[in-house]
């Protein structure tokens, strides 16, 4: 698939073009459609680890694992009590010292407002035996303590005395609707970072992105729209693509529960399976998606394949719950068309093109589709307008770990159950998994839920991909993170 732009892209790489004064080798200038609002570390702290201000207990790799950052070793003491070690000499950008006392204070103020952590550390009690240790208890075992301290919106670490103030190798030096600034840190823990300064531009629109990298006003774009990277593949000078080499993003199909139609769940199913994933992945997307076989990409190991395409299973489905076909080409029931609402976003451009080919291929099912764009996503999936929420967020996260994704958006407190699930079977599986200690026992748990889900409709995983970037000029070898640590202390041109 092409875009107009897509072609003068093209025409521009065989033709060049003029381009703006390079940058110096120690400045990177990179444009990305989310806007970092403030440098608050509870409700804006999941942007301090993925531009280099900020870091984590531990940290996810591109390798497909989590490591110690800050700590220096997490260990489990019993069932249900960790032991957390800090690194010796790490330090704030004001100089501050972390300890175990300020890192208790950070946890502290987590627990108290931080909704994901005080959902996954239930009953949490602190203790701090000496400077550099804190041993933390919960009620309740957590197995994937690791994993939830390597989320960035989990327990970013921040000193409580001092607003802003992180121990990552970058500060802010300024932030506003348009710009984020970062200079090195030259108090930072682990050794100067190799550049300077590094510019974010906050730029919504994907193409104006994708232009600021070929004139030479930006290094990197990050999330460009798909139908303009087509003309970048194979690229040897100029802008090019660059992938990330984990495939975790995924482009989830949200259905709505708490209205009509979405709450029958021979509409969930058959919605499932009218969709061609294959056509989706491969022509919509240009061969730059994955197709998608179940909710979990194919590396975890407890995948299955529970996602299929099937039209005439989607129309008996729909037959048998009593929608019928009309003239107007939707099906009717009660006197109501089956027609939904389906919700996309700019800062994914790809949910719109993804959005109008599923309302071809939805429609040869007899199911209705009107296409909505919404500035926020998350935002609007919190009210009640809508059907469908197309949103990337992946089943393993960024973090490799299934349990945190699967608490927060399936079960009946979850915080980001935008679609209002209420199931308690499938509660009462996550807390299980929740609390199975033996990783090769969360297998059959974890392939349990999965049937459950797709028997019922609750969620389907639409495409997937790893991350992708343009880049160019000094930056051109620069490779996307694949969980979204955009620079750190190592990133440099060249």
């Amino acid at each position: 698939m092409k875009t107009l732009f897509a072609l003068v892209l093209g025409a521009a790489l065989l033709t060049g073009c003029a381009s703006a004064p390079t940058a110096p080798p120690d400045t990177l200038r990179i444009v990305t459609p989310y806007k970092v609002k403030s440098l608050d570390p509870i409700k804006q702290g999941l942007w301090s680890p993925e531009w280099g201000y900020g870091e984590l207990l531990m940290r996810s790799t591109e390798t497909g694992g989590v490591e110690p950052w800050v700590l220096r070793s997490l260990e489990p003491v019993t069932g249900t009590q960790w032991r957390l070690v800090l690194r010796t000499g790490v330090t704030f950008a004001n100089g501050r010292v972390l300890d175990s006392a300020v890192l208790r204070t950070v946890l502290e103020r987590h627990l108290a407002e931080n909704s994901l952590v005080k959902a996954n550390l239930p009953g949490a009690t602190i203790e701090t035996p000496d400077a550099n240790t804190v041993l933390l208890s919960t009620s309740t075992p957590v197995v994937n303590l690791p994993s939830l301290l390597a989320d960035e919106q989990s327990v970013t670490v921040f000193d409580p005395q001092a607003q802003g103030v992180y121990t990552g190798p970058f500060t802010v030096s300024k932030l506003d609707d348009d710009e984020m600034v970062l200079a090195r840190n030259p108090k930072y823990w682990g050794g100067p970072a190799k550049l300077a300064e590094v510019r974010v531009r906050f730029v919504p629109d994907g193409q104006a992105r994708l232009l600021a990298v070929r004139t030479g006003e930006a290094d990197i774009a990050l999330y460009p729209p798909t139908d303009a990277l087509g003309a970048l593949k194979g690229a040897t000078s100029g802008p090019r693509m660059a992938t990330a080499s984990q495939t975790l993003q995924q482009l989830r199909a949200i259905p709505n529960l708490k209205r009509a139609p979405m709450n029958d769940v021979a509409v969930r199913r058959a919605f499932a399976l009218a969709i061609d994933y294959d056509q989706i992945a491969k022509q919509v997307l240009d061969g730059l998606y994955r197709t998608p076989k179940g909710i979990y990409p194919d590396v975890a190991p407890f995948a299955l394949e529970t996602q299929r395409t099937d039209i005439a299973e989607a129309k008996r489905l729909l037959d048998d719950a009593g929608w019928t076909p009309s003239s107007a080409g939707a099906r009717v029931k009660d006197g109501k068309l089956l027609r939904l609402n389906m919700i996309t976003y700019p800062q994914q451009p790809d949910t719109k093109a993804v959005a109008v080919a599923m309302q071809a291929q939805l429609a040869a099912a007899g199911i209705g589709v009107q296409v909505t764009e919404v500035q926020d996503n998350y935002e609007a999936l919190k009210g009640d307008a809508w059907d469908i929420g197309l949103s990337f967020d992946g089943t393993l996260g960024y973090n490799y770990d299934p349990i945190i994704p699967l608490r927060d958006f399936l079960t009946s407190q979850g915080s980001k159950n935008f679609g209002g699930i209420a199931d308690p079977e499938l509660d009462t599986l996550i807390s299980d998994l929740r609390k199975t200690t033996d990783e090769n026992a969360r297998t059959p748990v974890l392939q349990q839920i999965q049937r459950l889900i797709s028997d019922r409709g609750y969620l389907t995983v639409v495409a997937q991909r790893s991350s992708a970037a343009v880049v160019g000029g000094a930056f051109a070898h620069y490779r996307p993170s694949s969980v979204l640590h955009h620079v750190t202390a190592t990133t440099q041109a060249g």
